[in-house]
């Protein structure tokens, strides 16, 4: 997670907060005194959680008031060591009371409110405006507190106090070592006074010392144990791995049978997970997803309490409580896992056991649940990510073999003049990024243009990513071209990258750019002049490295003077333009396609077609091509279906044009039927597009209306992607 600390943002982990009690513990362990170990603490918290000035103050039982024993600031202090108040009747009783800690981010308004807190009087004058308060707990009994401040308002969050949960305790551990080795001093020299009287004071002696100093000890070896199972628990990014480590070392520790974990899926909210059963034999294994509703797990996620079953005998409330029973379990407990302010999971121990082992101790295992909790969350974090890394790497793969199996890696056929001139054009600008114009007819091979820039080039060894404008409608285009961030929109549930990010450090092709709606031209204008993106919903400029390759079989020129298309758009697509020629620019080319589509087609439906037919060839060459190299890769195809032997031939009632064989046929043709072909050479034309500019309406001068009731007594319909006859 982030935090801020002294204008700056870091990121607090797990580990850094465990080096820093690791820390502690080897200064206590050392015999470090507690100033020491608090000015290490105030050095070391650095990058950990804001603050500008730390206090500890402890509690007078006797004298009923809470005393300043330290304090460190980065500037001057009014409330300095030395400085008591009573408990009672102030606003830290009830936090003592409680054990739980208090943040208030505008000391400012809470000293309006208190204005009898003489205590936050003194750090507001030190310029404090935020505060963190955390009572000091020595085996669930209060001690004293520490308070972290910190000279900006709203400074601290919940997260900081799971962060510093741990640390508190370390300090506790310290200041009670201190009063107990104090207590201890003063209590051998007043045993030695009276040693020195009476003999008999001497067994005393040693059995307080042998009692404090085991309770040192304790409390020595329990956070020791602490240390120890964090260690174990961040060791490993995968769940299980987690899981299994952090279940072992419970069972070393508490002797119990049995460990579960359950975990809330984002899905749906149900809890699955695993268990690790140790008696009697170790196994492994799977708890399904199973209902929320009426369960101990609900109950523990919604009051983050431990659940203590010390007889299930007697006490089933619950279903788990019930299944547990059956299978021989006497003894349940089950402690919640919170990260981030949010309860995520439930850890379960079980025992065969009649009564809860002496070595269960709650207090630990809850401390450690809180290590446990971020351990996993990681985990998590981190599967997802692979997970996420997995899927890009599969969708990269799939774009890069549909873009080298489907268009024929870029080789464009043909050696008359006009194609000579556009790999000329190709060859000249590939290896340089600058953005590119394709123009030409419907059918053309634009995109096969733009590949073989793209493959010419020094993108080559990234994706070559395309954009058909055409097919968008204006409501998706921006988002998929630029991304969206979570909320944008209705429907957009998480952050999505768009096609140019997708297309980084390779090329983008921008398919009939010529639809493109005009409030995206001025995004797209955009990234051409400054190579930056924002997302839909977002506000941050993300850098792109990509090239631009446009192409549009439109009059740009005549959408600017209609107010279709931005000039200035124009003018930074237009920086090297190529005009892909026509078919019918380029007769000589036709053999070498029909062979080129020969090739592929024939061994995919398993014929040998080794010759064209002299009348086919003829209707092919003088044919007009409205449709370009793409109606003749699809005549080639019909053609090979039908044709049988190793002779290619064709209908001539198949050519939609006007041009050989065709004309004279659709001349005797009744007024009806010029109509229905009519329609279907626009439809074929413009792609199937019906209705906007360069619709088949449009091409015929008619209402959109009009055209689709003239389809419907044609009894024209889609199939198979192409426009028919009923």
């Amino acid at each position: 997670m982030w935090m801020s600390n002294r204008g700056k943002f870091v990121m607090v982990t797990a580990s850094g907060c465990q080096s820093v009690i690791e820390r502690v513990l080897e200064g206590l362990n050392l015999g470090r005194s507690p100033e020491d170990l608090l000015t290490s603490i105030y050095e070391n918290l650095q990058g950990i959680v804001p603050y500008n000035r730390i206090g500890v103050a402890m509690l007078d039982d006797v004298q009923g008031v809470l005393r300043a024993i330290w304090c460190r600031s980065d500037g001057a202090t009014r409330l300095s060591a030395g400085y008591s108040a009573p408990v009672a009747g102030s606003t830290l009783e009830s936090l003592l009371r409680s054990g739980q800690p208090r943040i208030i981010n505008d000391l400012e308004a809470y000293l309006s409110a208190k204005p009898e807190s003489a205590s936050t009087g003194l750090i507001v004058r030190e310029g404090m405006r935020s505060s963190l308060t955390l009572p000091l707990l020595a085996e669930g009994r209060p001690i004293g507190v520490v308070f972290f401040s910190c000279r900006d308002k709203h400074s601290y969050r919940e997260e900081h106090t799971a962060v510093l949960r741990a640390l508190a305790g370390q300090i506790a551990i310290s200041l009670e070592k201190a009063q107990l080795m104090a207590e201890l001093r003063q209590r051998n020299e007043a045993l030695a006074e009276a040693n020195r009287e009476k003999d008999g004071f001497l067994g005393r002696l040693q059995d307080e010392v042998r009692r404090q100093t085991e309770q040192l000890r304790r409390s020595e070896a329990r956070y020791r144990t602490l240390v120890r199972l964090g260690r174990i628990v961040n060791a490993s990014l995968d769940l299980r791995e987690v899981f299994r480590s952090a279940a072992e070392e419970i069972h070393r520790l508490a002797q119990c049978d049995r460990v579960s974990l359950l975990l809330l899926r984002q899905a749906d909210g149900k809890p699955d997970g695993f268990a690790l059963e140790f008696r009697p034999r170790r196994r492994w294994l799977d708890i399904p997803a199973q209902r929320m509703s009426g369960t101990a797990v609900q109950r523990v996620l919604e009051q983050r309490q431990p659940r203590v079953v010390s007889d299930l005998e007697r006490e089933r409330v619950y279903p788990e409580d019930e299944r547990l029973y059956e299978q021989g379990y006497r003894v349940y407990v089950q402690l919640p896992l919170v990260c981030r302010d949010a309860s995520f999971g439930v850890l379960g121990i079980a025992s065969r056991a009649a009564a809860v082992s002496p070595a269960w101790d709650l207090e630990l295992l809850g401390e450690w649940c809180d290590h446990l909790a971020t351990a996993l969350d990681n985990a998590s974090a981190y599967g997802e990510i692979a997970r996420l890394k997995s899927q890009l790497e599969e969708q990269n793969v799939y774009l890069q073999d549909e873009i080298k199996t489907t268009h024929d890696s870029g080789h464009i056929v043909g050696d008359s003049e006009p194609v000579r001139l556009v790999r000329a054009a190709v060859e000249q600008v590939a290896g340089t990024d600058s953005t590119v114009l394709i123009l030409g007819e419907t059918g053309t091979g634009k995109e096969l243009v733009a590949r073989a820039i793209h493959d010419l080039s020094s993108r080559r060894e990234h994706l070559l990513v395309k954009v058909n404008c055409a097919a968008l409608s204006p409501a998706l285009i921006t988002s998929e071209m630029f991304g969206h961030e979570a909320g944008a929109f209705t429907g957009a549930t998480g952050q999505r990258q768009g096609r140019f990010e997708l297309a980084q450090h390779g090329s983008i092709f921008l398919d009939e750019v010529a639809e493109i709606p005009v409030e995206t031209q001025v995004m797209l204008l955009r990234v051409l002049q400054e190579r930056t993106i924002e997302r839909v919903g977002g506000n941050q400029s993300i850098p792109v490295d990509v090239r631009v390759i446009a192409a549009t079989n439109r009059d740009l020129k005549k959408h600017i003077d209609e107010g279709r298309f931005r000039a200035d758009l124009f003018y930074r697509l237009n920086v090297f333009p190529i005009q892909v020629p026509t078919l019918r620019e380029r007769r000589e080319d036709i053999p070498a396609l029909i062979n080129h589509f020969l090739t592929r087609f024939a061994p995919r439906m398993n014929k040998e077609i080794t010759r064209v037919n002299r009348r086919t060839m003829e209707l092919l060459m003088n044919y007009d091509w409205p449709g370009n190299v793409r109606e003749l890769e699809n005549l080639i195809e019909r053609a090979v279906i039908v044709s049988r032997g190793d002779t290619l031939e064709i209908d001539a009632q198949w050519l939609s044009g006007n041009g050989g064989a065709a004309t004279a046929a659709r001349a005797a043709l009744p007024f009806a039927e010029v109509e229905r072909q009519a329609i279907l050479d626009a439809l074929r034309q413009c792609g199937g597009k019906i209705y906007g500019p360069g619709g088949a309406a449009a091409m015929l001068k008619l209402k959109p209306t009009t055209l689709y009731g003239k389809m419907r007594k044609h009894r024209i319909a889609r199939r198979r992607g192409q426009f028919e006859q009923d």
